[in-house]
């Protein structure tokens, strides 16, 4: 850890403001890394690998759901329609099996 923050929360805050930097070409906006650092040290106070699990996350699942929408023009890999719980945790339709 550097300044508080993981090297993944350090190397994505000056990844972004580089970025923008870069858009603005305003060397006032690169003290938007003080904040954007702040916003990180807090995050990494609660969970000191938020940053390494948000990039595990974007390695696995997102390039899963992307893909899923290239190939299936969706983001569901199930045809299937979901009777999800309504906000008081009851399900509209009552569950059924066929065992054949």
């Amino acid at each position: 850890m550097r300044f508080g923050v993981t090297y993944a929360a350090l190397l994505l805050n000056a990844a972004f403001t580089m970025e923008v930097f870069l858009l603005t070409k305003n060397l006032l906006v690169l003290l938007i890394m003080l904040p954007v650092h702040g916003i990180c040290m807090l995050l990494c106070a609660r969970d000191a690998r938020y940053f390494d699990l948000l990039l595990m996350w974007a390695k696995t699942r997102l390039l899963a759901y992307f893909s899923s929408i290239r190939f299936w023009k969706g983001a569901s890999y199930s045809p299937l329609l979901l009777d999800l719980p309504d906000r008081h945790g009851r399900r509209k339709a009552i569950a059924t099996v066929r065992l054949s």
